[in-house]
């Protein structure tokens, strides 16, 4: 059993609140053919599935939700320091990982 600790789930609780919501107001921007191209890199090791491979990952984001992707895209270390995966950032909006309330 994994048991994240108090620091780490802080983390994430940050990130789903700040990050997660610009990520996919930034990817949904994208017309579908790069937005797959975005999500499967963020993925890793995304096989192609059926005939058409962005109709699959449209059916897996339908069933999953971004939040699957984007939590592929990011590592918490247990000190609550975190990586994000470029694509991810590169797709936080126009100010990127800066916060406009401040």
């Amino acid at each position: 059993m994994v048991t994240e600790t108090k620091e780490a789930l802080e983390t994430w609780q940050y990130l789903r609140s700040a990050y997660y919501p610009r990520f996919v107001e930034g990817v949904t921007s994208l017309p579908w053919d790069e937005r797959y191209d975005v999500l499967k890199e963020i993925y890793g090791d995304w096989e192609e599935r059926g005939v058409d491979p962005v109709e699959s990952m449209m059916e897996y984001i339908f069933e999953k939700t971004y939040f699957a992707i984007f939590c592929r895209g990011v590592e918490v270390m247990e000190d609550g320091s975190f990586k994000i995966n470029r694509l991810i950032s590169n797709n936080l909006g126009k100010v990127g990982i800066f916060d406009e309330s401040y």
